[in-house]
């Protein structure tokens, strides 16, 4: 929970001490014997380091022993016992371990040990495999010699099973997650369900945009699930935070006053999770803003977390023939820059459909059959259009390589645009009135939904062959949108029957349906499952 204009700093500490200890035992070696030795005068340290003084001292070692081995006394100095420190000494049942000085006399008394003294026992002890302190991978404390210990012997995800680090785009994508959210939007009721996609629950709802400008459609989640924008076609684009930890007590309570279901909508600027909202233009409800995705921040080498990324978010000005694109600060919403794209497609509709790919570049591409497809360069913000596909597309999304992929409607054709040899082609061709919104998995696999009739067409997008021309959903009507969740399942917006379905990707099968949903209309990453796939390794 975030206080309004209150920076909280969280440091976390670690701490890390050992403690040698000669013990008796009963591995060892061979051969017998005593010895003892007392002296009195000057005692001087070996292979250790103390100081040297007068003064009576006494030692006696009693064992047996085998091999060699190299003890640091300690020295006295007007009758005190000083430690000195051992290094690089070979200890075998009787080696000495420093005991502590008393009114002048230090004792040491040999145990059974057997092994390899450390390199830098501390204190005056010989150190073997049982005294002493050898780094041990896997322990989760970091000793010497590692860059890390993460408790595990997993090689490939932050620290290597040698305690060495992993650079972040070799390391394996994770297997669990805190949490995932599926963005909906109730496109004539003005709000937006927020969805777990694990437990298929509604757990929020929100009012989209300020009153009169609201007509939600296109919903993005950021790289982390964390945050998620939703685009009003009326003029505007707000911007929510998924756990209450993101969320804002903006009254100073003491806690986070925010929807707790669909039954809970909070009026317009009271939900605490609401972090900012921006007008946008709109000329009329076609030429409003539609496409939108957060792109991703700079990467911290060492944790691997990404900073929070911006957003882009497009809208039409039909009089003009042309495209305005606008990137917004992450953060508040602030406008960052903005690109316009001239000579459009002259159509009632412009930009319709708009992703981010690997390296930061808004693909965009336009309603009908003269939409173009359009790359916004995510460093030099220059815009390229690279034209239409040759048909009629409506939906659209990117592969794994970062190739723009669009449905047809009018036909059951489906399209890929070549982002290295920027070509269109068109791959396939299934049984659809009109293929709606698309998103590709983790497997390459492209799910698209199907009017005419309602299901799913399934493509192989790294072969470029069809899977299954229909997949039946039952109970389906008008399946609009598509999206993946963090686990791998697929989600079907229907805006006919005012639910989502949860379709497991290999089988099939509908494993979830959320239901009191209101004409929802969404054709985007709802899940932020599509930019994750486009930055995170496989």
């Amino acid at each position: 929970m975030r206080k309004r204009e209150t920076s909280n700093q969280v440091i976390f500490l670690g701490a890390l001490s050992v403690v040698l200890a000669a013990c008796s035992g009963d591995d060892g070696g061979s051969g017998s014997g005593s010895a003892s030795a007392s002296a009195t005068g000057t005692a001087t340290a070996t292979d250790g380091t103390g100081s040297t003084g007068a003064g009576p001292a006494s030692a006696t070692a009693t064992g047996t022993s085998q091999g060699s081995d190299s003890a640091s006394s300690g020295t006295t100095t007007d009758g005190t016992a000083t430690q000195g420190t051992a290094t690089q000494g070979t200890a075998t049942q009787g080696s000495a371990t420093q005991g502590t000085a008393t009114d002048g006399t230090a004792t040491a008394t040999a145990g059974s040990d057997t092994g390899t003294a450390g390199t830098s026992a501390s204190t005056g002890a010989t150190a073997g495999s049982s005294g002493g302190v050898t780094p041990e991978c896997g322990n989760g404390l970091l000793e010497q010699g590692e860059e890390c210990d993460d408790g595990n012997n997993i090689d490939n995800d932050a620290c290597s099973n040698t305690c060495t680090k992993v650079p972040c785009d070799q390391q394996m994508a994770p297997d669990t997650f805190d949490f995932s959210y599926i963005w909906i939007s109730n496109s004539p009721a003005g709000t937006v369900s927020k969805i777990d996609t694990a437990t298929a629950t509604e757990v929020a709802r929100y009012v989209s945009g300020p009153p009169g400008k609201q007509d939600p459609s296109r919903t993005s989640v950021s790289v982390d699930g964390r945050f998620a924008v939703v685009v009003n076609r009326n003029g505007s684009i707000s911007m929510f935070a998924a756990e209450e930890d993101d969320c804002v007590d903006k009254n100073n309570n003491n806690q986070i006053d925010t929807s707790t279901g669909p039954g809970d909508v909070r009026p317009w600027g009271e939900d605490e999770c609401l972090i900012w909202s921006v007008d946008l233009p709109s000329f009329s409800n076609n030429q409003g803003p539609r496409p939108v995705s957060w792109n991703v921040g700079e990467q911290d080498p060492n944790t691997c977390q990404y900073a929070m990324g911006d957003v882009w978010v497009g809208w039409y000005n039909q009089g003009q023939n042309t495209g305005y694109f606008r990137l917004l600060n992450g953060e508040d919403g602030a406008t960052i820059t903005e690109v316009s794209v001239p000579n459009w497609s002259g159509m009632n509709w412009g930009p319709y459909g708009g992703a981010v790919d690997g390296n930061n570049n808004f693909w965009v591409t336009g309603w009908g059959s003269n939409g173009p497809v359009v790359k916004i360069d995510g460093q030099t913000y220059q815009a390229t259009h690279y034209g239409s596909a040759g048909g009629w597309i409506y939906g659209m999304g990117l592969d794994l390589q970062g190739n723009t992929w669009a449905s047809g409607c009018g036909s059951g054709n489906v399209y890929r645009f070549d982002a290295q040899n920027e070509t269109w082609s068109q791959v396939a061709s299934v049984n659809a009135s009109c293929l709606r919104g698309l998103q590709v998995d983790r497997e390459g696999r492209a799910f698209i939904a199907k009017n005419g009739p309602c299901g799913l067409a399934v493509i192989d997008t790294m072969n470029l062959t069809v899977i299954s021309p229909h997949v039946d959903i039952p109970g389906c009507s008008t399946p609009v949108g598509v999206s993946i969740d963090a686990e791998g399942y697929v989600w079907v917006v229907d805006q006919g029957a005012s639910r989502a379905f949860k379709v497991d990707p290999d089988t099939y099968a509908v494993v979830a349906t959320v239901t009191g949903l209101q004409s929802p209309y969404t054709y985007s990453d709802m899940t932020g499952a599509g930019l994750n796939a486009q930055i995170l390794p496989q």
